[in-house]
């Protein structure tokens, strides 16, 4: 080009201007008309390499003369293997916000089979290698085995303690009824189900009402003074007030979950509308659709003799129950002994956000250093995709390099993420799992330097994505104005995170250190010859970067036109600088002359947020509890970090996220306790009542931390919610005991014990029941360690072990408590 005289802004305007159709109107003839048009678009290479670009003594210079022309393509910002291909095409496909996924995956499929079969050539197919459907059918798998071991468990206790297949049988079947409306309403409202909304039904709770109406008819007919259709009517009106108040209490303890927020909302939201409108529907049936089936199912002359085990229980109940009376102090001591000790055990549960679903994958983030090319980066994941194929764990293995076509993922050829997808928990080697496996790759992966890591799973990384805000599972974010400063002190972080037990996969975002081919303008000399900032970044643009200056129409395809120096001259500092440049009014002068062209570091990446400038260390937490691991983390950073003016650190992630429900908990909870004591005052008009069924509240958390240590849980949002629940069932049985000890109890100081004994003992089966209900309704879902399970089991864990102790305390600490302050108080005190 130098020799022919010709410079890169001529050939740009050549080009540009040598690729167009243009119209000249309208041409008479006769009876006719013609358009007049211009053609001049170029079709092909030869047409490209005919355009002139100037002439020299008369004799044109095409871009033949000056230039390569050939087919090439964009440069190349990542690739896709899969299993032993080193090079193939990824796409994927988004599911639109409000769909059903099962729904839309099976019309993929469809599509898929039809394209394969109808469109693509031989030798070319889709293939999928990550369907969510697996997944989806697994844990559904699971919810229904749980929810089937759950009815059956229901049927059994209701047989057992009724004494009859067909009062079982009645009430059993409000369960579906109630459940059937409850999907109405939830379809109606646009509610989704999701495997909480579904695997954490506890069918005794829903069928609480209809035991309660049930077990009294039942009581009834066992005294043999009533007819059927009166015992009926009689049962029903002693405790139809106390089971609707009860109903609304369980509604307003699932309150919270109707206000939380954010990912845990999603989640738990759906759960509290289905119980919610499950309960509503049991509670009306149980005063419509059970009487009705119970007139119809028995005669009018039915009589019916309690179950043998039920006399036996009471017999020893009654004396049992009268000897606790007699100690309130003592047993008053001993129970709140235990609840502190209880209260004091869980600071050793540890926290944790929520329970991470089992997915049967691993989703590995490898970031090799950030100046690496894609050459390199493919040679390193060409290692390790091996590696990975040879353990006997791994089904399949995909890989992700860099960035893809379409710009959803803006990352550099350092970013290498491996989809490890695991064969069926039931085909997988013995004596191996999957954290074993994570462990001997983890011991694989350091044997590699220079490399950074973090396992995932692939839904879990997208979630985690979303709420650190970085690709990791938490981030430590150092925000202020210099990226020198923020290098340094994520430098002193990082080194800090390492001490911290339980922290793993600790990394920089890094943001500096990038090699950088700077072409700095100088203005002064730029303006003495009269030149323009944007003409020399122009042709340093085009110059280097190729950028497409015109596009060739091919049928209804495009394809760009870009001109660049060839591959040994851009690469070369001295014929950089000796571009030449048009100066305005004649003449021509090289780049050297207005701009300083000189290899130096700059940053890879510039991340802000709330419009300041940060930098990010990414982190998991593994073989310890999200709490107390971060929590020492910050303690050690607090403490050793010093920070300048302006300059301020922020934690992100699961972390951030658990603290912000805690708090928002922190609010709903107490307005919900606060709530379930206003229902109670309404229901037992005056306080001291009211204050007694609140103390089942804190002493039913005993089971449920008890449960939790037992199992290994953490205190997870998930288990926060269960103590929701428990706390709602608990009232509910203290509602139903110390409404029928008020009944039947007298002011007379000498039968006053008698009388609340005998109360009591009217209780005993109806608490059992509803307690075992409520507990075995959700046993499966605390037992099973299948994948689906995790997020359930939590929940089921307090309710289970929670019941146990609570109703201890429902039918021995409640009326001693009752009577204690009863005889302190001398009646009915405080009555509102």
């Amino acid at each position: 080009m130098q020799a022919k005289g010709v410079t890169l802004s001529q050939l740009v305007t050549a080009l540009s201007t040598s690729n167009a159709n243009t119209g000249g109107g309208l041409l008479p003839s006769g009876e006719q008309q013609f358009v007049v048009r211009g053609v001049g678009l170029l079709k092909n290479i030869q047409d490209i390499k005919q355009v002139v670009v100037a002439t020299n003594n008369g004799i044109p210079i095409r871009i033949g003369d000056i230039a390569e022309v050939k087919i090439s393509h964009a440069p190349r910002l990542g690739v896709f293997q899969f299993d032993d291909k080193p090079d193939e095409v990824e796409g994927i496909i988004f599911l639109r916000r409000g769909e059903n996924a099962t729904e839309v995956l099976g019309r993929v499929r469809e599509k898929i089979n039809h394209i394969n079969n109808h469109v693509l050539p031989p030798g070319i197919e889709i293939k999928p290698f990550y369907d969510r459907q697996n997944l989806l059918d697994i844990t559904v798998g699971t919810v229904k085995h749980t929810l089937f071991f759950g009815i059956s468990l229901v049927l059994v206790v209701l047989y057992v303690f009724l004494g009859n297949f067909r009062a079982a049988a009645v009430v059993a079947a409000v369960i579906p009824l109630a459940l059937c409306f409850s999907f109405i309403q939830m379809d109606l409202f646009d509610v989704p189900a999701n495997l909480i909304s579904l695997g954490a039904i506890d069918f005794g709770v829903i069928v609480d009402a209809a035991v309660i109406v049930t077990e009294n008819v039942m009581r009834h007919l066992e005294d043999g003074k009533k007819r059927l259709n009166q015992s009926i009517v009689v049962a029903i009106s002693e405790v139809q007030r106390a089971m609707i108040y009860s109903v609304c209490i369980i509604i307003v303890a699932y309150s919270p979950l109707f206000l939380m927020g954010g990912v845990e909302g999603i989640i738990f939201k759906p759960m509290a509308f289905t119980m919610g409108f499950a309960l509503i529907a049991a509670m009306i049936l149980s005063l419509t659709f059970l009487p009705a089936m119970m007139s119809f199912i028995f005669s009018e002359n039915f009589h019916h003799k309690p179950p043998g085990f039920i006399t036996a229980l009471l017999a020893w109940y009654r004396p049992l129950l009268r000897r606790w009376m007699d100690r309130p102090r003592t047993i008053a001591a001993i129970s709140v002994f235990i609840l502190g000790l209880a209260l004091l055990s869980t600071t050793r549960l540890g926290t944790a956000f929520l329970p991470t679903l089992e997915e049967n994958n691993i989703w590995l983030r490898v970031t090799l250093p950030n100046t690496v090319d894609l050459d390199y980066s493919v040679k390193i994941s060409n290692e390790l995709r091996e590696l990975f194929r040879k353990q006997p764990e791994i089904e399949k293995v995909a890989v992700q390099i860099g960035r893809p076509d379409d710009g959803t993922d803006p990352t550099g050829v350092f970013n290498q993420e491996y989809g490890l997808y695991l064969k069926a928990p039931d085909k997988m080697p013995a004596g191996t799992n999957k954290k074993i496996l994570i462990q001997n790759l983890e011991e694989e992966l350091k044997k590699i330097p220079g490399l950074t890591y973090s396992f995932s799973q692939y839904i879990q990384d997208n979630v985690n994505e979303a709420l650190s805000g970085v690709k990791g599972e938490n981030s430590i974010k150092i925000y202020g104005p210099d990226l020198e400063v923020l290098d340094e002190k994520a430098h002193e972080v990082l080194k800090l995170l390492k001490n911290v037990r339980g922290i793993a996969d600790e990394g920089i975002l890094k943001e500096l250190g990038q090699p950088t081919l700077n072409i700095e303008i100088d203005r002064e000399r730029a303006a003495r010859y009269n030149l323009e900032m944007d003409e020399i970044q122009i042709l340093v643009a085009d110059a280097i970067g190729g950028t497409p200056i015109t596009q060739l129409l091919e049928d209804e395809k495009s394809f760009g036109i870009a001109i660049r120096l060839q591959e040994d001259h851009r690469n070369d500092i001295s014929d950089i600088k000796a571009l030449l440049i048009d100066v305005p009014g004649g003449g021509r002068i090289p780049l050297s002359m207005v701009a300083k062209v000189k290899i130096g570091d700059g940053p890879f990446f510039i991340y802000r947020e709330y419009g300041k400038r940060y930098i990010a260390i990414k982190f998991s937490v593994r073989g310890r509890d999200l709490g107390s691991a971060v929590e020492d983390a910050k303690f050690l950073i607090e403490k050793s970090v010093r920070l300048p003016p302006n300059y301020s650190i922020a934690w992100d992630g699961q972390f951030n996220q658990m603290k912000e429900a805690q708090r928002r908990l922190m609010i709903i909870v107490p307005l919900a306790l606060l709530g379930i004591f206003f229902l109670l005052l309404s229901v037992f008009g005056n306080i001291r009542d009211a204050s007694i069924v609140l103390i089942n509240v804190p002493f039913a958390a005993i089971g449920g931390i008890v449960a939790l240590h037992l199992a290994g849980e953490t205190l997870s949002i998930s288990a926060l919610f269960g103590f929701l629940s428990l706390f709602g069932i608990a009232v509910l049985d203290g509602v139903i005991l110390i409404s029928f000890i008020n009944k039947v109890s007298s002011e007379d100081e000498s039968q006053m014990k008698d009388a609340m004994v005998e109360g009591a003992s009217l209780r005993v089966r109806p608490v059992l029941m509803t307690a075992l209900l409520s507990g075995l309704g959700l046993l499966p879902a605390a037992l099973s360690h299948a994948i689906g399970s995790e997020a359930q089991r939590p929940l089921a864990l307090v309710i289970v072990g929670g019941m146990i102790t609570a109703t201890i305390l429902t039918l021995f600490v409640l009326p001693v408590f009752y009577a204690w302050l009863r005889s302190r108080k001398g009646g009915n005190l405080y009555t509102v």
